[in-house]
């Protein structure tokens, strides 16, 4: 299989470049979706990224939408969650073979720096694909690579290597813009006043409101309904 997901991981099947709404990070995704096309080149600059930003900034979707692209191109990729996988001592076998794949992903790289046998084996590791040449790898992390603290002082001027970029949050305009994308890929039409009112009333956070989408796009499947304000008003009690 050209895909291969640890921890039994399943990937979210509406999470790709298709339906992230780039708002003013279109340099980051035209990057990753040519990155997740091409065979790695030369430099190390290419070969590593560091895509960074607040919580709920869509580092994950853009992460998420990368092995998907790059799995449909039929590269072998891999993706280690490291919130997840930070719970396992054994980081040399979490690691092992990493470098075998055409894409690594790495979320939430910076789950794991403060710990010293983390550090050691993520540096080895990078170390590995430097030498091997063929293999590209992307982080997620809340901060810029030099603004994170690593346990490990030659771990951090690798990483500082990466092609970096920082995403900016959606405002509310483009919240809404991006809560109507996704309902339109769905096969749903979110009206611009009802985006409006699902901000207002729902909070800002996008993983938020894109669950409460899916809510919304399952009772009306199942209902026959469009998506009006009385029916989100109904179907989510507020």
């Amino acid at each position: 299989m050209p895909q291969q997901l640890p921890l039994q991981v399943q990937l979210p099947d509406d999470e790709l470049f298709a339906t992230f709404y780039r708002g003013q990070n279109s340099e980051a995704v035209d990057w990753l979706t040519q990155m997740a096309q091409r065979h790695a080149g030369p430099g190390k600059t290419d070969r590593f990224t560091w895509i960074s930003g607040p919580a709920a900034s869509g580092k994950s979707h853009l992460l998420h939408a990368t092995l998907a692209a790059a799995n449909h191109a039929n590269k072998k990729v891999m993706y280690l969650p490291f919130n997840e996988l930070q719970r396992i001592e054994d980081a040399a076998a979490v690691l092992e073979g990493m470098h075998h794949f055409d894409l690594l992903c790495i979320d939430d790289v910076d789950a794991v720096l403060d710990r010293a046998d983390w550090c050691f084996e993520l540096f080895a590791l990078i170390n590995r694909i430097t030498d091997e040449k063929t293999v590209r790898m992307v982080m997620t992390a809340s901060q810029a690579a030099a603004q994170t603290e690593v346990t490990l002082p030659d771990l951090k001027s690798r990483l500082q290597w990466s092609t970096a970029y920082q995403l900016t949050p959606l405002d509310d305009a483009d919240k809404a813009k991006a809560l109507s994308l996704r309902a339109g890929w769905r096969g749903l039409q979110l009206p611009a006043d009802v985006a409006q009112f699902m901000l207002h009333r729902l909070g800002r956070d996008m993983r938020e409101l894109l669950r409460y989408l899916n809510e919304l796009d399952t009772a009306s499947m199942a209902q026959q309904r469009r998506l009006t304000i009385p029916f989100v008003k109904q179907t989510l009690s507020i």
